[in-house]
Parts: C-alpha cells; sequence; structure tokens
C-alpha cells in the first residue's frame, strides 16, 4: 500500500451505522439458511 491510498480503503460502501444514521434502510442481506444453501450447492457443484 503506498500511502494516500489507506483512506481510499473501506470507503465504498456504508457500513450499517452510517447508513442508521443517514436514515436509510440497512442493506438488504439474505438470512444465514439462504446463505449456507447456497454454499452447499456451490461445494456441491465443485466436487
Amino acid at each position: 500500500m503506498q500511502e494516500g491510498e489507506r483512506e481510499e480503503a473501506g470507503r465504498g460502501s456504508a457500513s450499517r451505522a452510517s447508513r442508521r444514521v443517514q436514515g436509510l434502510p440497512p442493506e438488504e442481506t439474505k438470512t444465514l439458511d439462504e446463505v449456507k444453501r447456497e454454499a452447499r450447492k456451490a461445494n456441491a457443484a465443485k466436487h
């Protein structure tokens, strides 16, 4: 990492806390079950 790059890291998307401060809803997320199911499908496809 060069000087000046560090400040830019992590600025891409608003964190949950800052979204809440701005009055925005938290980002849509999948349920844990959906994530696990998709991970299982992906792993099964690899083998």
